[in-house]
């Protein structure tokens, strides 16, 4: 059995900064740290009411879960 330990989420709202040379997006990402237990829809939420005051474009938000495993004798 696997046991899972230290469990961390981070939001990230990515936003529109310009463009470069190639014409591609640039981006800039702000983190933030979420209660791991979280559903996705409440990060998205809170990413999307987040974005709303930033004066950039939002490109996309983001979620990272974090854990360290460990196998349970």
């Amino acid at each position: 059995m696997t046991q899972r330990t230290n469990i961390t989420a981070k939001m990230q709202v990515k936003l529109i900064t310009g463009t470069n040379s190639q014409g591609k997006d640039t981006v800039v990402t702000r983190s933030f740290t979420v209660n791991p237990e979280l559903a996705d829809e409440d990060v998205l939420s809170i990413g999307t009411k987040l974005a709303e005051l930033q004066s950039l474009p939002l490109q996309g938000i983001c979620r990272q879960d974090h854990a360290n495993l460990a196998e349970v004798h």
